[in-house]
């Protein structure tokens, strides 16, 4: 495992890659900015640990069609910004339960 804790853009993009043809995933329609900046506002306005939580949530939902299915990178794109929305939106109105733990 590397030490590095930051990673330039085009680093991100070569790991996104190399994953996605791992998974047998097409990369083109992952939205590099659009799952961090879930993973941000998620652990920052709910706790640390609901990022990686939320973004898989959120790849469960965009490969459920959640919002229908258009088959170009654009209209997945679009699906992607979409469902990331309802789950921002939802973060930072976000108050736990009473009783409940915050990080």
């Amino acid at each position: 495992m590397t030490q590095n804790t930051y990673l330039p853009p085009e680093a991100l993009e070569e790991w996104l890659a190399a994953s996605a043809a791992e998974l047998g995933v097409d990369p083109s329609i992952v939205s590099i900015a659009t799952v961090l900046d879930v993973a941000r506002d998620v652990a920052h306005d709910v706790a640390r640990p609901a990022a990686p939580l939320t973004t898989f949530l959120l790849g469960v939902a965009f490969a459920q069609g959640a919002h229908g299915r258009d088959e170009s990178v654009e209209g997945a794109t679009k699906e992607l910004r979409a469902l990331a929305a309802k789950v921002t939106g939802l973060a930072s109105t976000w108050q736990p339960a009473a009783g409940g733990a915050e990080e």
